[in-house]
């Protein structure tokens, strides 16, 4: 009796049969065949209309130099849209399109992108597709302005109990979002290596994060209590 296995080797070889032994002309034709049949059904597939995600970039445009977000602004957006195979393909390979721009009001307390801003954005850059929905939770927004603020240095609580110490620059400038600069500590302490034998020494000055100091290092003289 045939296993399945012999039975599928029968079948394959009765298909084969009648492209044994041919010119290699004949082999040409067949497969000039076989892609023009592939050509004309993807052409034809491509010309329907679908609805699919698509992973959208995204460039933003605020007032940067005054307002700074508290949270990274996303690259990108997930987006359902609707289209032409056409126009979907060129999306979603980025062939001639560009970033959907988004312009958010940037004020502190901003916590989201109005739907008119980011549909506008995306339908923009999205030209011959209708988008129908995103996913809104990316788009959170946390924005802050910028500050500056003068703060003397000193040392940390536990090493001013055995030093007195007197630093150049005494006053640094901090800048970064506004909540952050005003929650710093004054004085500002700062962290001071083991001095050489005439009681110098260089500090160096690492800023919270999002957050620029004046000067990266400060000198130090110590001088026990």
């Amino acid at each position: 009796m045939e296993g399945p296995l012999t039975r599928a080797g029968r079948l394959l070889r009765w298909f084969v049969r009648p492209f044994a032994g041919q010119e290699p002309s004949f082999y040409r034709a067949i497969t000039a065949c076989l892609l023009a049949a592939g050509l004309f059904w993807q052409m034809n597939a491509l010309n329907k209309t679908y609805t699919t995600r698509l992973d959208f970039p995204l460039a933003w445009h605020y007032d940067s130099a005054r307002y700074v977000p508290l949270r990274p602004l996303p690259a990108k957006v997930a987006v359902t849209v609707t289209g032409q195979g056409w126009r979907l393909l060129r999306a979603n390979m980025g062939w001639g399109t560009h970033p959907a721009d988004l312009r958010p009001v940037p004020y502190p307390g901003t916590r989201y992108l109005p739907d008119e801003a980011w549909r506008r954005g995306l339908q923009n850059a999205l030209e011959g597709v209708q988008v129908n929905e995103w996913s809104g939770d990316t788009l959170r927004l946390t924005f802050d302005r910028y500050a500056s603020r003068r703060l003397p240095l000193a040392l940390p609580s536990d090493s001013a109990r055995r030093y007195k110490a007197t630093f150049k620059p005494a006053v640094v400038t901090f800048r970064g979002p506004s909540s952050l600069v005003q929650a710093l500590p004054s004085p500002y302490p700062v962290a001071v290596p083991a001095p050489d034998k005439d009681g110098n020494a260089e500090a160096a000055l690492v800023p919270p994060a999002r957050m620029r100091v004046a000067a990266t290092t400060v000198r130090v003289h110590l001088a026990r209590r």
